[in-house]
């Protein structure tokens, strides 16, 4: 049957507005008016027509992509918001959402959960049946502004948030793409020299094994050890990508690995601030939202990608239980600077620590920033270097027997 969404007077003048299900429009009328409403305007969602336009957006969602990514759902957050600011109810939201979704994926879970929400379930419960795409952060906040009127404040601070993360994780992502591929191409010049390039300038220098320069022989030693044990060299890049998917997915090797990161010349202090700036962008999105510091931050420790800081939550989070504040046991972990702690000290006192946490994320953001830039200055000039001395060094070693050979001949 037709869904309807409809907007009434109450007895009181109030307009409300509201959807159902009806055969007819005279028959979702009656409805409205055996509510003791008086209809002012009823109109067919749009779900009706979504089944009528499956078919032939078929063969176009067979090509579209199924995977959903963090900027679908960011989309799909910021368009909701929009929706329901608009006044249009969340079933019909959902509906136009489903329908003008490019993921097919997307398409499908907003599709089951519209259906859901039909069945009585709420926005939250629906969403969490999908942890992938949406995390306990995001369904916890979800709960406080369904339960608080507000949702569609919550889902434009959320949009926000996830905003701000992507931005965040770009930035990191590009400040790291730029010398990884520089080191990548360096080895690949080297691992070309030693395998194709060295083995046929040995050959001609056969008869003068015993004359060469000792870096030419390591050279060539080098070269014939890769090409006759490329095998158990192959095993060994196995072997220790497997234990470090081992070790990684497991809670003290992982915090191993993160205090290691941690401790890296460059990239460590840059890690450290964008993971202060993340814990104060998300503590104070859910404070802004209404969640409790306690609630906040246990749902800070199962979602915090570094294992240092997690442990580090978990005994802020006993020490806020037995009724002290955020800043001292904060302080106590070692881990947040001292602006930090001050800072949040502050907005405790005055009443403002959702304005205070967003003001040292939007600090530590910029900090970020300009570590990425020294980063990249630092960086880029000494791997140019290193690469130059090793593919230097190959070419050196064999200049050396052509510069001298007349005395090997001789």
């Amino acid at each position: 049957m037709p869904n309807y969404s409809y907007r009434a007077l109450t007895a009181d003048g109030q307009t409300i507005s509201g959807a159902l299900i009806a055969g007819t429009r005279q028959e979702a009328a009656a409805q409205i008016k055996s509510r003791g409403l008086r209809p002012l305007g009823i109109e067919e969602s749009l779900a009706v027509h979504a089944a009528a336009k499956a078919q032939s957006r078929g063969e176009v969602k067979k090509s579209r992509s199924r995977r959903i990514k963090n900027q679908d759902i960011l989309v799909f957050t910021s368009q909701l918001a929009a929706l329901l600011k608009a006044g249009i109810v969340m079933s019909q939201a959902l509906s136009i959402l489903e329908e003008q979704s490019e993921n097919a994926g997307l398409s499908q879970m907003l599709h089951q959960v519209r259906e859901d929400i039909q069945g009585g379930a709420s926005l939250s419960e629906a969403l969490e049946k999908y942890p992938k795409q949406f995390t306990r952060l995001y369904c916890s906040m979800i709960r406080v502004g369904e339960s608080g009127g507000v949702l569609e404040i919550v889902l434009r601070q959320l949009a926000g948030f996830m905003e701000a993360e992507n931005a965040l994780r770009s930035n990191i992502l590009t400040a790291l793409a730029y010398p990884l591929l520089v080191v990548v191409v360096g080895v690949g010049s080297v691992g070309v020299l030693i395998t194709f390039v060295i083995p046929r300038l040995s050959s001609v220098f056969a008869d003068f094994s015993d004359k060469l320069p000792f870096m030419t022989r390591m050279m060539i030693s080098c070269s014939n050890l890769a090409l006759d044990y490329f095998w158990l060299v192959g095993l060994i890049f196995i072997g220790l990508g497997y234990g470090f998917h081992r070790l990684r997915n497991s809670s003290a090797g992982k915090e191993k690995l993160d205090a290691f990161y941690d401790k890296i010349p460059m990239i460590g202090p840059m890690l450290i601030k964008a993971q202060i700036a993340r814990f104060a962008r998300t503590m104070g999105t859910l404070v802004k939202s209404g969640i409790p510091v306690l609630q906040a931050l246990h749902l800070m420790v199962d979602t915090t990608s570094s294992a240092i800081l997690s442990h580090s939550l978990r005994d802020v989070s006993e020490k806020v239980k037995k009724g002290e504040g955020l800043a001292g046991p904060l302080k106590e972990t070692g881990f947040f600077p001292p602006m930090v702690t001050n800072l949040i000290a502050v907005g405790e006192e005055s009443g403002s620590l959702d304005d205070m946490l967003t003001q040292v994320a939007e600090t530590y953001d910029q900090e970020v920033q300009h570590a990425i830039k020294r980063f990249i200055t630092l960086f880029e000039p000494m791997v140019i270097i290193l690469m130059a001395i090793g593919v230097g060094g190959v070419i050196f070693a064999f200049l050396m027997p052509i510069l001298n050979i007349g005395n090997m001949i001789s």
